[in-house]
């Protein structure tokens, strides 16, 4: 079986983290930027998008865009993975902005830690959302 192609649109430390848990279930492809992102979609066969909260300094919702306009078959995971600090309030308006501009889910599990039992938590919480061909 093939395994699918991931854009990780996230911080570099999100990446290692994301790539950690990720990284023997599939094919993971790292844009730190907003340009480098929508470069690698235009190059690439991409099955899912993980895109962090704070990617290119809250570019997050002007890829969201750029996806909805050029590639609306891609599916897209918005992922908080650290622990700072942010009001309940802050997050819940992430993710209903986030899922009212196309993302499939948003998810927020500390994989910064390190934890294998959060690494577990968050395959399963994105795997499910790669595009089927």
């Amino acid at each position: 079986m093939t395994k699918p192609t991931i854009l990780l649109a996230m911080r570099p430390q999100g990446a290692v983290a994301a790539t950690r848990a990720l990284g023997e279930y599939a094919r993971l492809e790292r844009a730190p930027t907003y340009a480098t992102a929508v470069a690698c979609l235009g190059e690439r066969d991409i099955d899912l998008v993980i895109a962090g909260i704070y990617f290119d300094e809250i570019r997050l919702f002007d890829l969201l865009r750029h996806l909805r306009h050029e590639l609306s078959g891609v599916p897209v995971v918005c992922a908080r993975l650290g622990e700072t600090e942010v009001p309940a309030i802050t997050l819940e308006g992430i993710s209903i902005a986030a899922t009212t501009m196309g993302a499939a889910a948003f998810v927020d599990l500390p994989i910064l830690r390190g934890e294998a039992s959060l690494d577990q938590e968050f395959r399963s919480a994105v795997l499910r959302y790669v595009r089927r061909r």
